[in-house]
């Protein structure tokens, strides 16, 4: 999966790159309950970021991620996506 880093606080506010500190991917085959989570640290690395998540099942998996700030503040979780992954 892939994301830009974003370029403001839930608030409104500007954040610097040199803020962001972690992304949080939350996915599952559940839409509603995201079980499994990967942390993607150095979040200020790069605006344009991607992770691959290995070892998926056959079957629809759902993504969420969310960005930490290097104050511990954490975003609201994003839209949920959905990716089908074939056996």
């Amino acid at each position: 999966m892939s994301w830009s880093a974003p370029l403001t606080r839930v608030n409104g506010e500007s954040i610097p790159m040199g803020e962001l500190d972690r992304y949080v991917i939350r996915y599952g085959q559940d839409a509603d309950e995201l079980s499994e989570e990967v942390v993607v640290t150095n979040a200020q690395a790069e605006a344009e970021m991607s992770y691959e998540v290995s070892g998926l099942d056959a079957g629809t998996w759902y993504f969420t991620i969310q960005v930490q700030d290097t104050n511990g503040l954490i975003s609201e979780p994003s839209d949920v996506v959905s990716k089908s992954i074939r056996s």
